[in-house]
């Protein structure tokens, strides 16, 4: 076994608008008929339905088609994968978008994914794919780099046409050696962390850390990937893949403070009426940096760290609420471990989660529900929130909850990404009370602290929730997780959602940032979507 591992020193691609400009020429074929603007992260060019970004932190590229990609309503003929493979490597290499790799790097075997739509109707159910996608991950010898940072995309619509990429590669400057830290003390540090869990399985292997486009990263280094199953009463549970250091040069691992123990008396600091929030919609917009509440709106999260071996969590879950503080909305719960009681989301839900209009949700998960603490059985289970729609209908949406985020391992696994997943669309219909929208994974995701800022800050720029949602997956998740069906080998994200005629929430944006669909009470259909990371 080795005794030491490389670490690589980076640098970010080239940031300038020059080559943003070239972009949009290269990926969309635009010339001078766009605007540029900037946003917290990045340049942006824009035209019409399609945007080019380069992030600030690493000059790493998304560039969509916004009219095509992630539109359910898009009915495309796509090539097989074998041509789609073709499709994309000819692209890559004719616009010279294929970042040139030295050894030890290389890139691995392409990854064929896509976005896939389901729709039930009349008891029917429709599956239908919306496009192709070819990922190309990184090797590092024969060491997978691991993160949302690597991984580069290409995804193929109607006849093969490029509708969206995503993507790039720091450039390694230097190397140097640092000393291997034993496995053995690294399951020793692993178990220690998920303590206050009964871990039913482990194994770890080997990687390095990409990070996000949008964070800065100096170093490349690597890291043990721990994977392990728990279990939480009748239900197994696959946990949120854990990063630990495999050298003495890697980042230590640290958690927030703890919260103080929640009084049992505790209530929201306000419960508004949700005709209130609609008559507000549309009205004059309160500054991005608000300080104080200006708005009706109501944002709350809930959260599994340091209980669950979670060193992400917090800061994920404080992520989203600052985001929607800092735009005047009310904060009405930010709950973490021991704090985040199950009864909050199902007996005492009128007063937290159905209090909201957004919430956020980070832990562990797996396709029937996800963990959360006492009082109850600290597992919120599909069983528990209904057999279908509205029955019996006192759930979430029936006073105030439009949208609901899972940022875990689940609970939107189905059999249309891996086998046995089963229908997502009869195991979660009975969440459905008048929400809008369910967001999750279908599959195992990495601990991180990014997801709730990211969906909050894309939701803000006025994307649409679902695609704030996927967009933040795919910048933050790899491709790939290791896992088996149904829970891998790829990582899907998805959103579920339900409607009648003259009611679809699919293109609702946040509020204040564009247009809401009513509330989908009595819904005639339902459907889910879900796309590659």
């Amino acid at each position: 076994m080795k005794d030491s591992l490389p670490i690589y020193r980076l640098e970010p691609q080239d940031t300038s608008v020059k080559r943003l400009a070239m972009l949009g020429r290269q990926i969309f074929g635009l010339h001078d008929e766009f605007r540029l603007s900037e946003t917290r992260d990045g340049k942006v060019l824009r035209n019409a339905h399609h945007i080019v970004e380069i992030a600030n932190a690493s000059g790493a590229v998304w560039a969509a088609d916004e009219s095509q990609m992630w539109r359910p309503s898009v009915n495309a003929e796509l090539p097989d994968d074998d041509d789609a493979l073709s499709i994309a490597k000819d692209f890559l290499h004719r616009e010279g978008l294929l970042p040139g790799l030295e050894a030890p790097f290389s890139y691995g075997k392409p990854v064929i994914g896509g976005t896939h739509f389901a729709l039930r109707k009349d008891g029917k159910r429709q599956n239908r794919r919306l496009d192709v996608q070819v990922v190309y991950p990184v090797m590092v010898d024969k060491i997978p780099v691991v993160g949302g940072g690597s991984d580069l995309t290409v995804t193929l619509g109607h006849k093969g046409s490029v509708i969206g990429f995503n993507g790039g590669w720091r450039t390694v400057v230097a190397e140097f050696d640092a000393k291997m830290i034993a496995p053995d003390k690294v399951k020793e540090q692993f178990h220690g962390l998920m303590s206050q869990m009964k871990i039913e399985s482990f194994d770890m292997s080997l990687a390095y850390y990409a990070a996000p486009s949008f964070t800065a990263q100096e170093f490349l280094y690597p890291v043990y990937v721990c994977r392990a199953t728990a279990v939480f009463g009748k239900q197994r549970v696959p946990l949120r893949q854990v990063m630990l250091a495999a050298t003495d040069f890697g980042p230590p691992l640290t958690f927030g403070e703890p919260q103080a123990k929640r009084p049992k008396s505790a209530k929201p600091a306000t419960v508004s009426k949700e005709k209130v929030k609609t008559e507000a919609a549309g009205k004059l917009r309160r500054s991005f940096a608000a300080a104080t509440v200006t708005r009706p709106w109501e944002a709350g999260t809930s959260w599994i760290g340091q209980s669950g071996g979670l060193a992400g969590s917090q800061a994920n879950a404080q992520g989203f609420v600052d985001e929607w503080a800092a735009a005047g909305w009310h904060i009405d719960f930010n709950w973490g471990d021991a704090n985040a009681w199950e009864s909050d989301w199902r007996r005492n839900d009128d007063t937290w989660v159905d209090n909201a209009d957004f919430v956020f949700y980070t832990g562990h998960a797996n396709m029937n529900g996800w963990v959360l603490s006492k009082p109850d059985d600290g597992f919120l289970d599909f069983a528990e929130v209904g057999a279908g729609p509205q029955a019996p209908g006192d759930l979430w949406g029936q006073s105030d909850l439009e949208w609901a985020t899972i940022a875990a391992c689940g609970p939107l696994q189905d059999d249309l990404l891996a086998s046995g997943g089963g229908d997502v669309l009869a195991r979660w219909d009975g969440a459905f009370d008048g929400m809008h929208i369910l967001m999750g994974y279908g599959a195992i995701t990495f601990d991180n602290t990014d997801e709730g800022r990211k969906l909050a800050q894309y939701a803000k720029g006025g994307s649409t929730i679902i695609d704030s949602w996927f967009r933040t997956a795919r910048e933050i998740q790899p491709a790939t997780n290791g896992a088996a069906a149904p829970d891998g080998p790829n990582v899907w994200v998805g959103a579920m959602w339900v409607g009648k005629d003259g009611v679809d929430p699919v293109n609702d944006h946040a509020w204040d940032y564009g247009s809401v669909a009513n509330d989908p009470t009595s819904p005639t259909w339902l459907a889910a979507m879900w796309t590659t990371c």
